[in-house]
């Protein structure tokens, strides 16, 4: 008698096991990031649309370029982001990345970060961290 509740609660832990990736990978697809969750992923910089804007002296984007990791940047929940906690912009998830990656650098996610004072919106891809 014993041995078949031993099989049992065996048979429910490879059931478990085997359902967890299947239900994680489908709540990733059906369900949208939260901003703790965009800030956990390594976003890239793309450039932006200052050429847009002609009153613009600066060469540079205003929102900067290189990486941004887990860590650097926090999200309020009205979706404002700051770095040190200096206002950096107004943050806008266009792409969720993949949830495989295909051994490529890219994840094919794509963020926006419209800077306040400018207008401006600097493009974000996410690549593996």
């Amino acid at each position: 008698m014993k041995k078949l509740k031993f099989d049992h609660l065996l048979y429910v832990i490879f059931a478990l096991v085997l359902l967890y990736y299947p239900v994680k990978i489908a709540k990733y697809y059906l369900m949208d990031l939260s901003y703790d969750e965009i800030s956990d992923i390594v976003w890239r910089g793309d450039g932006c649309n200052k050429d847009d804007y002609p009153n613009y002296k600066d060469k540079e984007c205003p929102c900067g370029g290189g990486l941004l990791e887990p860590g650097d940047s926090t999200i309020n929940k009205d979706g404002l982001m700051y770095i040190d906690d200096k206002l950096i912009g107004k943050v806008t998830l266009k792409e969720k990345p993949s949830f495989f990656s295909m051994g490529e650098i890219l994840t094919g996610g794509e963020l926006e970060i419209q800077d306040l004072d400018t207008g401006i919106i600097c493009y974000y891809d996410s690549v593996l961290d």
